[in-house]
């Protein structure tokens, strides 16, 4: 089981021949990631957008663009649909951002001809190191960056993409909690409602490779002490592992509070289509990404 970022970029170093295509990578902080990741034996690295203007950034932060293949494009479009590209023909297996908007990238991804579709939904996984107990290992929450207002089926799969990733980290059985305000089942409080939906689902076998209960106040998920007081005895109540969030604006808030308010390490990937996606904020430094693409490396 991995239960660090530290055991985590120790695990990828072990893949061998781990290529990640990065379209634009043509800012300070993709570059920055780019050569760190390079430089740390995590993976390889195919580059395109602007080649002169990516090789002169490689040169000017310490790299060697003779480490890198550079594909020179001359557009957005272009650089993103060649690493998809690359993707089809297994020449990439883990796809990062670069500094180009998210929907550029995510457009040739979902391309039903051209792109990497599985018939599964997109949606976003990240994983942070617990901040109540560090043995404890890695908690997760979805979706703050894909999914906006998933409904029971959409959750169903948003569980499904994140117990995946779980599953490559070492989890056989990751304890998931449909979060809401409450814990108690409330008609007017949809939240509630899918909640006791999709814990029967896990219960009737629908639902498999986890164990999934709600719904979840945050500090009945993780406080066993809270639990306790509100007379919930399930093994997921205090123990959350993954938590699946009601709509994008709880994930993305909760999210940015781990990294920004707390300052913890995160790591994050896009599971749904035919091989990891990373799509980090142009505001995330250099080490999340590099988790990031760490954890990526590790699914591939």
């Amino acid at each position: 089981m991995i239960k660090s970022f530290n055991d985590l970029i120790s695990n990828s170093k072990k893949k061998n021949g781990m290529v990640v295509g990065v379209p634009v990578p043509e800012n300070l902080n993709s570059i920055l990631t780019v050569i760190n990741a390079k430089r740390d034996g995590i993976a390889d690295f195919i580059l395109t957008g602007n080649g002169s203007n990516i090789t002169h950034m490689i040169s000017e932060n310490g790299g060697d663009p003779s480490d890198y293949e550079i594909i020179n494009c001359q557009t957005i479009e272009e650089s993103a649909e060649r690493i998809v590209e690359l993707a089809n023909q297994k020449e990439v297996n883990v796809i990062l951002k670069g500094f180009l908007p998210t929907a550029k990238l995510i457009k040739p991804v979902l391309d039903k001809e051209k792109g990497l579709r599985t018939g599964n939904l997109l949606s976003d996984v990240l994983i942070m190191e617990d901040p109540l107990d560090y043995n404890n290992g890695f908690v997760g929450l979805t979706d703050g960056g894909i999914v906006i207002l998933p409904d029971v089926q959409q959750k169903k799969q948003l569980i499904e993409n994140s117990v995946r990733v779980f599953h490559e980290l070492g989890y056989e059985n990751p304890r998931v909690g449909i979060m809401a305000a409450v814990e108690s089942v409330k008609d007017s409080m949809p939240a509630t409602t899918d909640a006791e939906i999709l814990t029967k689902m896990n219960a009737d076998g629908e639902i498999t490779g986890c164990s999934v209960y709600g719904p979840l106040a945050f500090d009945i998920a993780v406080s066993e002490e809270a639990a306790e007081m509100k007379g919930i005895e399930n093994p997921v109540a205090g123990n959350v592992q993954i938590m699946v969030m009601p709509n994008i604006e709880s994930g993305n808030l909760l999210g940015k509070c781990f990294m920004f308010y707390m300052k913890k390490q995160v790591a994050h990937v896009v599971m749904g289509a035919r091989i990891p996606i990373l799509i980090p904020s142009r505001n995330e430094n250099e080490i999340d990404k590099v988790n990031s693409i760490a954890l990526g490396v590790t699914i591939a």
